[in-house]
């Protein structure tokens, strides 16, 4: 809290001291009540924070600043909608990709750095794409430098189809561009984006593994297995039936891990978190973690209990971890 309210300070004010003077230089723009100070920040979040802060700041001068905040701070830190700013124009194309082995097992590859990627399978046998790319609109009134803006820089794309295998790959990381894209419900999925990084996947009977940083990861009616992993943003899964065989992973570092499993589903969880962990299930049952011998040096031993809780439903089964700091863990019961 210390360290936020430093950043909040220093960006209000520019400090310059000798000894023991400070000289306050405030942009007008910025309206300071001495004791109730409100300040908004809108950075890509999607979090509150209410704090009432009365502390004594020490600068590294060693001159102390008496600070009385009764701030309100709005941070959002989800991504931009691009869709219904007024700054930018919707540019789209699609594509439509036939498989080598129509029918058959296949799988789709996406690598993508910045944009949201929606997929969901369907009956039919081809890969059916669409481009949203998020333009600059231009405003032939405004200027710049005395030039005005002809368009912004464009943001290409690379598709391939091989053996069934389709790889779609996006280079840019400054341009955003969001994909939605259908394939054969027979699909096995590999995708992975970084900015702006929703994921949204459902109706798949295959094994799904995706990874994002900035963006929530969303699956849904999955039908086999799946792993997910973002930095920022929840997970939630939701599935239709599970592959016996498969072991899964759930991780996050800010958001809850949520999966939902048909009743009578047969797993064995080791799961981490600084919060709570939830279930509607009846027969869940947990296990105390076991501590861990260890030699250290000069002949010493040293046991070691690990914080991550383990815990079998009904009976257990494969194994599933999931993951989180900032959030809880539930699993849900479905139908």
């Amino acid at each position: 809290m210390k360290r936020l309210v430093m950043v909040v300070a220093m960006a209000l004010v520019g400090l310059t001291t000798n000894a023991q003077k400070i000289d306050l230089d405030i942009d007008p723009q910025i309206d300071i009540a001495i004791k109730d100070l409100a300040v908004k920040v809108i950075r890509n979040v999607k979090t509150n924070i209410k704090v009432d802060i009365a502390r004594e700041i020490k600068t590294a001068f060693d001159t102390k600043i008496d600070v009385n905040i009764n701030p309100a701070i709005d941070i959002d830190l989800g991504d931009e909608d691009y869709r219904s700013s007024d700054k930018y124009v919707q540019d789209e194309q699609e594509i439509e990709i036939p498989l080598s082995k129509p029918g058959e097992r296949g799988k789709l590859i996406v690598d993508s750095h910045n944009g949201r990627i929606n997929i969901s399978g369907y009956d039919g046998q081809t890969v059916k794409v669409k481009i949203v790319k998020y333009n600059k609109k231009v405003d032939k009134n405004k200027t710049k430098d005395g030039m005005r803006l002809v368009t912004s820089g464009g943001s290409g794309f690379e598709a391939e189809e091989h053996n069934n295998t389709v790889e779609i790959e996006k280079e840019s990381w400054s341009a955003r561009v969001d994909f939605v894209i259908q394939v054969p419900r027979n699909f096995d999925l590999e995708v992975e984006t970084y900015n702006n990084g929703h994921v949204w996947i459902e109706d798949i009977d295959g094994e799904v593994n995706t990874e994002s940083y900035n963006g929530p990861i969303t699956l849904n009616n999955i039908r086999g297995s799946a792993s997910a992993s973002t930095y920022n943003g929840a997970i939630e899964v939701q599935f239709t039936s599970l592959d016996a065989d498969s072991p899964m992973a759930f991780s996050t570092y800010n958001g809850n891990v949520e999966i939902t499993v048909p009743n009578g589903t047969k797993l064995t969880t080791k799961m981490k978190t600084n919060r709570d962990i939830y279930t509607d299930f009846d027969n869940f049952s947990l296990s105390q973690p076991k501590g861990r011998r260890e030699s250290g040096r000069n002949g010493s031993t040293r046991f070691k209990y690990e914080d991550w809780i383990t815990g079998d439903l009904n009976g257990g089964g494969p194994d599933v971890t999931m993951k989180t700091t900032n959030g809880n863990i539930y699993i849900r019961k479905g139908n």
